[in-house]
């Protein structure tokens, strides 16, 4: 900076272009660097966008604290709006007028199409999954439809394993409400820590990663998802996954990841248990024939 000042030359950004600079670089941050600071945080498997709403909040913020504070100050309105005048009107001054005057025929006849494609892009219909066809679950394989939940009603045998492990004095029936709260409250904790990322914390389908996936996940509190299945309709879905659809069950890709890697069956039961209960649901009871 001495070297340029010495030959009386100043490096100075003006006010447009400091202005355009900081706006590109707090986007990008918003943008990029939260997401990926808030995946180091809190140590997950992958970056946790900004949801959409909280980033259009922030950009409005955003552009209205730089409005006020540019034209607080008559000189630094004026001398932000002078790039821009003199771009519209092409007055040009300095050296390469014939350059600058070319880029801004260019520049004049890309910007409607821009905003053209991008509105087309808006208005074009995206080819989304339909909402009847997806209503139409898989079918449970024949392995997986006659398993129930262990821990919504626990065994007698169950129940005294889980009081002795415990070292608790309490008769069945009370040793049967511990073990479901406790199975209850173990499903919550796996489910915060590997669910919630996609299906929300409210199992509402709306986790930070939702908005990346191709086929968001369903709004379990939806009375039309999880309450129209039985348990172990669930349970096969959280244990195999996408990978373990059927071809019937395209064209959804679903990014469902088989949980048997990971989980304990027992952990997958207490999962589903939690997801009900998180959701505000009751299971669809098996249909018992006469």
């Amino acid at each position: 900076m001495d070297f340029l000042r010495r030959r009386g030359l100043r490096f100075r950004f003006s006010t447009f272009w400091a202005t355009l600079v900081s706006l590109t670089v707090t986007l990008a941050l918003l943008k990029y660097g939260v997401p990926y600071a808030s995946m180091l945080i809190v140590n997950a498997p992958n970056p946790l966008p900004v949801p959409a709403s909280l980033m259009a909040f922030y950009v409005l913020l955003i552009a209205a604290g730089t409005l006020v504070y540019l034209t607080y100050d008559e000189r630094r309105w004026v001398e932000f709006k002078a790039p821009i005048r003199t771009f519209l009107r092409g007055d040009f001054q300095g050296g390469g007028n014939g350059i600058k005057r070319a880029a801004r025929l260019v520049i004049l006849a890309l910007l409607p199409l821009l905003v053209g494609w991008m509105v087309y892009g808006q208005g074009l219909p995206e080819a989304s999954s339909p909402t009847a066809l997806r209503i139409q679950h898989p079918t449970i394989p024949g392995a997986f439809e006659k398993l129930q939940n262990p821990f919504r009603n626990p065994s007698d045998d169950a129940v005294k394993r889980f009081l002795a492990e415990k070292r608790l004095n309490a008769s069945l029936e009370e040793g049967r409400s511990l073990l479901v709260r406790a199975a209850l409250e173990e499903g919550r904790q796996l489910y915060v820590k590997n669910c919630q990322w996609c299906h929300g914390d409210g199992a509402g389908g709306n986790g930070p990663l939702a908005g990346g996936l191709r086929l968001r996940p369903a709004n379990f509190r939806d009375p039309g998802t999880i309450a129209t299945v039985v348990e172990a309709y669930a349970f096969w879905r959280v244990k195999e996954g996408g990978p373990g659809l059927s071809p019937e069950a395209t064209p959804w890709d679903s990014a469902m990841p088989a949980w048997k890697t990971d989980l304990t069956e027992d952990q997958i039961w207490k999962v589903v248990m939690a997801a009900y209960d998180m959701a505000d649901v009751e299971p669809r009871q098996p249909e018992k024939l006469h």
